[in-house]
């Protein structure tokens, strides 16, 4: 009797410890500022975002996790990419998803095609709530999905329209941003050494600020993949302060460094001095 009592309480509490388990959100996703893109490094996938209307690295409202579920899509078996909004209706809302295994079977959906990438749709009502699913079959990496939520009619045209003109997939990702407002003849050369125990064995990003009497302007950024040579050398311009920022994808900080571009010229009139050259 007391063996089965405790069968039965480890039964419940590995219920009840699995129906409360929250989804978590990619640690391989990032947005920058100025660049109105979502990137994500591990599916290989951008889309366009307002970064003022969308969530990345907080918790899934209840609305979204039921909708999630009402598709079978369960916290142990994805991963949320982000939240937002449809561009061109406020209320419908979108979670992206993926999973690094086929999370379920989809039966029953119908299959599309958008710019080369083949993708599973199915609409549905839930709850007094109209839904849409949409799952991408990619050939580069997890499994990506996307929900649309809404207490309205959804306009399927403005869904198509999404996600043909902001969902993209690439083999591998290079986003960067280059904001430099000058000709190149008011231009000098930056050469950056990230110190080589510094670099990280994991996607990281390098960002430029201009900075200004009070605030920092954002002119250059990229991203670095792991283990990436420590140098790298870009142009900006005469006559101004710059700020380097090494980090990692949620923008903590590792390494930064400060200088004015006339500390720049003379920093390489010395190491080509010390080449042999005049």
């Amino acid at each position: 009797m007391r063996v089965f009592s405790i069968f039965l309480l480890a039964s419940f509490l590995g219920f009840f410890f699995a129906s409360c388990r929250s989804y978590q959100f990619s640690e391989h996703g990032f947005m920058v500022e100025n660049d109105p893109n979502y990137h994500n490094v591990r599916s290989h996938l951008s889309v366009a975002a307002n970064a003022d209307r969308t969530t990345m690295n907080t918790e899934l409202n209840p609305e979204s996790a039921r909708a999630l579920k009402s598709f079978g899509l369960k916290p142990k078996n994805v991963e949320v990419l982000f939240m937002t909004h449809l561009p061109t209706d406020s209320l419908v809302e979108v979670v992206a998803w993926q999973a690094e295994e086929s999370a379920r079977s989809f039966r029953g959906y119908l299959s599309q095609t958008s710019k080369a990438n083949r993708y599973l749709y199915k609409k549905k009502q839930h709850k007094g709530k109209e839904l849409v699913h949409v799952v991408y079959e990619s050939l580069v990496g997890p499994q990506v999905g996307f929900i649309f939520n809404s207490p309205n009619a959804l306009n399927e045209a403005e869904i198509n329209r999404f996600l043909t003109q902001d969902v993209r997939f690439s083999h591998e990702l290079f986003p960067d941003l280059t904001e430099i407002a000058c000709l190149s003849g008011e231009q000098v050369g930056w050469g950056i050494d990230i110190p080589a125990d510094l670099v990280r064995s994991e996607h990281t990003l390098l960002k430029i600020y201009q900075v200004g009497e009070q605030d920092e302007k954002l002119v250059f950024y990229t991203l670095r993949h792991p283990d990436e040579f420590y140098y790298i050398a870009f142009s900006v311009c005469k006559d101004a302060t710059y700020r380097a920022v090494y980090s990692d994808l949620r923008h903590r900080e590792t390494w930064s460094t400060t200088m004015h571009t006339d500390e720049i010229i003379e920093q390489d009139r010395l190491l080509m001095e010390s080449m042999g050259y005049q």
